[in-house]
C-alpha cells in the first residue's frame, strides 16, 4: 500500500519510518526543502513540497491513483483536506495533527469524503497496551527511530526548542540528554 504523510516533524517523520518498516511505500509532503530532503535521505519513496504544487494532485500521480492511507500530522485545514483528497477510492485518513485554537473547527471537503467512500479517523496517539509491539519492533532491530533525533540538548533549552514551534523547524527532534543544566 501508499502511505502518504503530510508534515514531516517528530510526528510525521516517526509516521513515515513506521510505515516504511511495515512495507508501505511512503510519500511525505512538506514545505520546507530540508525536511523533504532528509525524509528522502531515510529511505521515502517520494516527496512532495506543497508550497511548490498541489499535494494531492502530485501524490494521486505518485501513486497511481492516490494514497491508500494518509497521515495528517499538522492540524491545519490546507493538509487535512489535501491529506483526504490525495486518498484513492476507499482510502483512509488518520488525522494526527492537534486542531488548535482557529484551527479547532474546520471545513473538510466531505465531498471528497462522499464521492470515494473515505473512512476518517481521528488518534491523540498509541495506547498504551500497543506500546510493547512498537518497543519490540525497535529492540529487534525491525525499525531504527534514531534518525529522528537531531540536536542533543539541556533542559534550559528545552523552553526555546518548544518556541520554535512557531515557525518551520530544521529536520529531526531535540532530545533532552543533561538535566542538571
Amino acid at each position: 500500500e501508499w502511505l502518504a504523510v503530510h508534515g514531516t516533524g517528530g510526528i510525521g517523520l516517526s509516521a513515515a519510518i513506521l510505515g516504511r518498516a511495515l512495507g508501505a511505500h511512503v510519500v511525505v509532503v512538506d514545505v520546507v526543502p530540508e525536511k523533504l530532503e532528509h525524509a528522502l535521505s531515510l529511505g521515502m519513496d517520494a516527496a512532495v513540497n506543497a508550497a511548490e504544487e498541489d499535494a494531492a494532485a502530485r501524490i494521486k500521480k505518485i501513486t497511481g491513483g492516490g494514497a491508500h492511507v494518509s497521515v495528517e500530522a499538522l492540524g491545519i485545514p490546507q493538509t487535512v483536506n489535501a491529506s483526504i483528497r490525495c486518498l484513492r477510492p476507499l482510502g483512509r485518513h488518520v488525522q494526527v495533527g492537534m486542531p488548535i485554537g482557529h484551527h479547532a473547527i474546520q471545513e473538510v471537503d466531505m465531498n471528497a469524503v462522499y464521492m470515494a467512500n473515505l473512512a476518517l479517523y481521528g488518534t491523540r496517539g498509541m495506547p498504551s497496551h500497543r506500546y510493547p509491539s512498537l518497543l519490540g519492533l525497535i529492540t529487534r532491530g525491525k525499525v531504527d527511530m534514531s534518525p529522528l533525533i537531531a540536536r542533543e540538548i539541556p533542559l534550559s533549552l528545552a523552553g526555546a526548542e518548544l518556541a520554535a514551534f512557531n515557525g518551520p523547524t530544521p529536520p529531526g527532534v531535540a532530545v533532552i540528554t543533561d538535566f542538571t543544566r
